[in-house]
């Protein structure tokens, strides 16, 4: 039997922050007390509290496997979410309201499950926490979050605006407004101030969408200070660091961006390897140079590939682009993410040219550096390829970048053009609305067959995504609508783009509508 005095003991030096004589108590109570319950629960709400989630994970889980209760898997679930094990955090927390509820389980049960994208379990229990806390701030921004993650997002302000008047001084509710001026209204301004509200309120890391808006409206060096002090706050926040990086590269600061942009997050395919190449290292005889990021990517720095003629080369990239490359590039070997050797020296793709240290006023091979049949496409009319949608996994560069179709009724309209679709992924079912179009994407099965098309399309209407890339490297005439606040590749060029010669640029001129920029490739096309 354990003197309840000893704990008690311990307890009390944890309160008065004296962590290492009650860690030397408990230590020495569970050598001789190991499978004790009552000891293994209070030794990990003791580890929960200094911080130790390792320990705490490892005492709490032997715990309720002699008995589950409230307070054990709350707490083994509390543990887990900070190690960040949010798929066990939901499971225990889920488990543990068997026993009883609170906020706070609810609360990091419903983190727990956006974390882990089960936001069907997420949005249920943001509406069963409402429903039991309709006074608790957490219980009102779940519900924010669970309505724009459905979709609802005009309902899902309308509650944010609400719950404000509750909540005034909540940083979270500001900061959700922010988010949503942004996805409903692509108002920057309005989302800047609520961002700022919420900063002010002490969630620092609003200062990182602070900085997204400034380097939306076409202010780097405002966007630069706010990225700063982020990374002041949280010093090892990769994302931070990426965007200023990218933030620098948009202004052609080529070594400054990219000593920054090098230190992204690994894409789940660079994690395969042992050896990847950093800053310093010689290039090895034998390499594999990884198609990381999105497709348009793996096209627009392809053209480095040539660079690397001598040594044993290997192209990792995707099934859909593998057959195009391999005719354009034959003396190099393409293979799939799961025949990469970790032991071999890995490039990504996007550091190319950083390896190369061929900067931005050295870009290679701007007229145009793959070749491809042409599918055999007859028409009398002029033809004019369209997409109108970027593919992203991130929500606010899609919208960013994406124009609905309605807005190129104007151009489907004319009657001395032929209008093929390049849409894939057609989200937003122009390819159905507008029949007068003829849906070639439809029938594409890898980039070789989109490269066809392409070759025979008089020219290219496009938004900013892989498409254009692909164009620009066939060197077919494009004309690429570009959002008001463009990605770092485009720079601040608003006609034309030192990557790609057949590319002419039109550039929003505000940051909400897209029809000056549409009526002026109109008449260009008329007069074709």
């Amino acid at each position: 039997m354990i003197d309840i005095k000893i704990i008690n003991k311990a307890i009390l030096l944890t309160k008065y922050g004296r962590f290492d004589e009650a860690e030397a108590i408990y230590t020495d109570l569970m050598k001789n007390n190991p499978d004790d319950f009552n000891l293994l629960s209070v030794a990990g709400l003791f580890y929960v509290d200094i911080g130790n989630f390792d320990k705490a994970s490892e005492l709490l889980q032997k715990a309720c496997s002699i008995k589950e209760t409230l307070g054990t898997l709350s707490s083994l679930g509390f543990a887990e979410f900070e190690r960040k094990d949010y798929l066990k955090a939901a499971e225990y927390l889920e488990k543990s309201l068997n026993y009883g509820k609170n906020a706070d389980i609810y609360n990091k049960l419903i983190l727990s499950l956006f974390e882990i994208t089960n936001y069907k379990s997420a949005i249920e229990y943001s509406q069963k926490m409402y429903e039991l806390y309709p006074d608790d701030v957490r219980s009102s921004t779940n519900m924010v979050k669970s309505l724009t993650q459905e979709g609802k997002m005009l309902e899902a302000q309308t509650f944010c605006i609400e719950a404000l008047k509750k909540h005034p001084e909540s940083a979270s509710l500001w900061f959700h407004l922010g988010y949503l001026k942004e996805l409903i209204y692509c108002d920057d301004l309005q989302a800047r101030e609520c961002y700022k509200a919420a900063s002010d309120l002490g969630n620092k890391s609003a200062d990182y969408n602070i900085a997204v808006t400034y380097q939306k409206l076409g202010e780097p060096e405002q966007a630069e200070k706010y990225y700063k002090r982020m990374l002041e706050n949280f010093p090892n926040e990769t994302e931070t660091i990426t965007s200023l990086g990218m933030c620098y590269l948009s202004q052609k600061k080529f070594k400054e961006g990219y000593d920054l942009f090098y230190k992204r997050e690994l894409a789940p395919a660079v994690k395969r390897t042992e050896n990847l190449w950093k800053p310093g290292d010689s290039l090895e005889n034998e390499i594999v140079i990884i198609c990381e990021q999105g497709l348009g990517d793996h096209i627009q720095f392809i053209r480095y590939l040539p660079f690397f003629k001598g040594r044993k080369v290997k192209v990792a990239s995707q099934e859909c682009l593998k057959d195009l490359f391999q005719k354009n590039y034959p003396e190099f070997e393409f293979i799939d993410y799961k025949d990469i050797n970790p032991k071999t020296q890995a490039l990504r793709i996007t550091d190319l040219a950083y390896i190369l240290n061929m900067d931005f006023e050295h870009i290679p091979f701007a007229e145009g550096y793959l070749s491809s049949d042409t599918a055999d496409i007859q028409n009398s009319k002029l033809k004019v390829g369209l997409c109108w949608e970027a593919g992203s996994a991130a929500i606010r560069t899609m919208i960013n970048r994406t124009i609905h179709i309605k807005c190129f009724e104007p151009l489907l309209n004319l009657t001395n053009i032929q209008v093929y679709s390049f849409q894939v992924t057609d989200t937003l079912g122009g390819n159905e609305k507008y029949p007068q179009m003829i849906n070639l994407a439809k029938d594409f099965k890898n980039f070789t067959d989109t490269a066809m098309a392409l070759k025979s399309m008089d020219v290219l209407v496009t938004v900013d995504t892989s498409v254009a890339h692909l164009a620009g490297a066939l060197g077919v005439k494009t004309y690429l609508l570009l959002p008001y606040a463009t990605d770092w590749r485009w720079f601040s060029d608003t006609k034309t783009t030192p990557w790609y010669k057949s590319i002419e640029i039109f550039k929003q001129t505000d940051h909400i509508s897209w029809e000056e920029p549409i009526d002026k490739i109109i008449e260009l096309i008329k007069k074709s």
